[in-house]
């Protein structure tokens, strides 16, 4: 059986072959995003630029519906939408998506004074809602939809252990998945993550939970270093634990879909991957150190 610094060794490897080769976009998340945005009444989608509008403030403000009214609309269906949220720049609330729609005139000619029809595009604004930031019946019954058409998820017994163990702030919701770091006011420090249900394979969520967990011992550990190699050593310290824990992992491209940006710098210092990996470990090690120990305070009261 291969010990644990053989198997980290290999996992390495299999990193840096990986983003040789290539992975998926870096956009793409391993969680459901809802499908495309659509209007909650009339079910129409939106369209154009209306599309990056949207997503952009799903993701700005942690949405995870991707269904959208506007106020009036959202009244008629018997709802209200939710006060605005202190931390919320005033007119960052709603989305401002815009149409098209064409209109047909008939202005006089300047040379003759006869109307000449003519049919003209005229540019409206509209501010909606997701259904996430509206209360009511009607509401309710949308989300009940969207939870009804998920797949049940299947706790992983010795990773649920594992991140309970650390008892970091893990909160759920949302479309996006990040570590918030104490604020000098003391607001911060909490792992935010999509639904467990909205995740394609268990997996996915286990790395990704894994992944915020290596961000989170930063601190812990006193750890200094860029962004990007911040970014790394999550990933690569989420799978070390991940694989620790005899979690089927399967492709390892799709853990290290959006690494491609950091090949560079280890290519260009060989030194590089393996100050990165140590760190990596440290973190691992430190994240799985917390059920262990608690294992071991189980067995010890158990034999006395």
């Amino acid at each position: 059986m291969s010990n644990q610094n053989e198997i980290r060794e290999r996992i390495t490897a299999e990193i840096v072959a990986a983003l040789e080769q290539g992975g998926v976009p870096p956009w793409k998340h391993p969680w459901d995003t809802s499908g495309p945005p659509a209007n909650a009444v009339t079910g129409r989608r939106y369209s154009g630029l209306n599309v990056w509008l949207l997503q952009l403030h799903r993701q700005r403000l942690g949405l995870s519906s991707s269904r959208y009214a506007t106020f009036n609309q959202w009244r008629e269906l018997g709802c209200r939408v939710k006060p605005r949220p202190a931390d919320v720049p005033s007119g960052r609330w709603g989305c401002n998506v815009v149409f098209c729609k064409p209109v047909t005139k008939k202005p006089k000619d300047a040379e003759d004074g006869d109307e000449r029809e003519g049919t003209y595009l005229v540019l409206r604004n509209f501010t909606v809602f997701s259904v996430d930031q509206v209360e009511g019946e009607a509401a309710d019954r949308l989300r009940a939809e969207a939870a009804r058409g998920q797949k049940p998820f299947t706790d992983f017994a010795p990773a649920e252990h594992a991140i309970a163990a650390t008892k970091a702030d893990i909160r759920h919701g949302g479309e996006r998945a990040f570590y918030r770091r104490q604020s000098p006011g003391g607001d911060g420090d909490y792992i935010q993550m999509p639904d467990k249900a909205r995740f394609a394979e268990e997996r996915h969520y286990y790395q990704t939970a894994m992944h915020e967990l290596g961000h989170w011992s930063e601190v812990r550990l006193g750890w200094t270093g860029s962004y990007a190699e911040g970014e790394l050593r999550a990933e690569m310290a989420a799978c070390f634990v991940v694989a620790d824990l005899g979690l089927p992992t399967g492709d390892r491209l799709d853990s290290v879909s959006y690494l491609d940006f950091w090949l560079a710098s280890m290519k260009a210092d060989p030194r590089y991957i393996f100050r990165v990996t140590a760190d990596a470990s440290r973190a691992a090690t430190f994240l799985l150190d917390f059920s262990r120990l608690r294992q071991q305070q189980t067995e010890e009261a158990a034999a006395a």
